[in-house]
């Protein structure tokens, strides 16, 4: 008995099957090819950055907001009106890495300082908080004190008793903080404890209305930015 060839038709049929997974080999080994040589060139431009000037510009992010940095309160606490006053020449002075280089400070999205055309040189990024200052004035209670609501460095007081009242003494949290026995009248800056709230209390013979001890304080805002450091060259 002849065995049965097998039918020329299956054969076209079986290549046709294979023709979808031919087309998703193909797809998957184009887009591995594509993403090679994305990585590729990543990290040829990576290896082409100047180490030098990636250095600095890592260095120059991490002294500006260092505890020993003039422009901060505390580690990574920037003070605003120190940002304010900072120029070309305060950065190199207070910061030498930055010398000789195009230079890009941002903070908040808005810029502090720019030297040249920083455009094509390393970045690098922190997340800081922006510390302000504003003035706060309170008169002193029918009882004789003021507590500050919140911490601050100073304050300044100004002093206007009635006749027939002298105001010898003020202190700020039991602590002596100004004495005249002949009396105080006037503007006083004091020095207070930025670790403790404050409350003081004015030391006088005769009546003291209120009003007549005005304090002046300056509590600190923060706010979260960014700092963005760009150095070129």
């Amino acid at each position: 008995m002849t065995n049965p060839q097998p039918s020329r038709l299956a054969r076209p049929a079986r290549g046709q099957a294979n023709l979808p997974a031919l087309a998703v080999a193909l797809l998957v080994l184009t887009t591995t090819t594509s993403l090679g040589l994305l990585v590729a060139d990543g990290a040829f431009a990576g290896a082409g950055r100047d180490p030098a000037e990636r250095r600095a510009a890592v260095a120059l992010g991490e002294r500006l907001v260092s505890a020993e940095s003039p422009l901060t309160a505390r580690p990574n606490v920037l003070r605003s009106r120190n940002l304010s006053a900072l120029d070309a020449a305060r950065l190199d002075e207070a910061f030498p890495v930055a010398k000789g280089r195009d230079v890009r400070l941002r903070v908040g999205g808005e810029t502090v300082v720019q030297r040249g055309d920083p455009t094509g040189g390393t970045t690098v990024r922190r997340i800081v908080l922006v510390q302000r200052r504003q003035s706060v004035t309170l008169p002193a209670t029918a009882g004789d004190a003021v507590t500050l609501p919140r911490r601050s460095p100073r304050a300044t007081l100004l002093l206007r008793p009635p006749e027939g009242t002298t105001v010898r003494t003020v202190r700020a949290n039991g602590r002596v903080v100004l004495h005249d026995p002949s009396g105080l009248e006037g503007r006083f800056d004091i020095a207070l404890s930025r670790f403790e709230t404050t409350r003081l209390r004015f030391e006088h013979d005769g009546p003291l209305p209120r009003g007549s001890a005005r304090v002046a304080y300056y509590p600190a805002r923060t706010t979260k930015a960014e700092l963005v450091v760009t150095v070129d060259g």
